[in-house]
């Protein structure tokens, strides 16, 4: 073998790419779920746009689901965040909102799935700060017939869920397409999980004179 004095050093090994979240549907495409390489995942059901599970990194769930919700899209989840809009309660004295449900149609209607975003352009020592944003769709054409009956105005809703390792964050933009006025409320009905806590009975000490 002969020895060169100027040989090329030798390549330096491409890094790889840091672990990234993955966003998956179910196999009936009814839900739509994120998961940090750390372990932490948010599940959201496209009917009614409702997240219903928050889990940390250790599998524990952050929100609460009634046993008996139903996630079939037949009705209303107890549970979860549902999406309250336009209106929040009932206002039959309202001009435009007296004729709707309770709560509104966004919790009833199926969204569309816009897409993800992640931080894959984050460095690989940035494993850790991680998130993933799930974006969702709703506008007048995604209604049916009776619900734009009694809501005829033209609008586009824009719901973001962002999980990242500590957190979970959530934002609905509204945009009013329509050539007149509507008014709107908007709430995110959140349901939080909460440990059970054992309360000592008080004992009131008895004094006599």
């Amino acid at each position: 073998m002969v020895e060169r004095s100027n040989r090329p050093a030798a390549l330096a090994a491409t890094p790889g790419l840091a672990p990234q979240p993955q966003v998956t549907f179910s196999d009936d495409k009814s839900t739509v779920s994120a998961v940090l390489p750390t372990g932490e995942s948010v599940t959201v059901l496209l009917y009614g746009a409702t997240v219903i599970s928050w889990k940390d990194m250790d599998g524990r769930e952050k929100l609460w689901l009634s046993d008996a919700a139903k996630l079939d899209g037949s009705q209303a989840v107890r549970g979860g965040i549902p999406l309250v809009f336009p209106v929040f309660g009932t206002a039959p004295d309202h001009p435009t909102a007296g004729s709707l449900p309770q709560h509104g149609f966004a919790r009833t209607s199926r969204w569309e799935f816009l897409g993800k975003s992640t931080s894959e352009s984050a460095p690989a020592a940035a494993a850790a700060d991680l998130t993933a944003k799930l974006d969702f769709g709703l506008s007048a054409a995604g209604l049916d017939d009776a619900t734009r009956q009694l809501w005829p105005f033209s609008f586009n809703l824009i719901y973001s869920v962002n999980l990242n390792r500590d957190s979970l964050t959530t934002s609905l933009v509204v945009n009013n397409d329509d050539v007149k006025p509507f008014d709107c409320q908007v709430l995110m009905h959140t349901y939080l999980r909460v440990g059970v806590c054992a309360i000592p009975r008080l004992r009131t000490p008895l004094f006599s004179r």
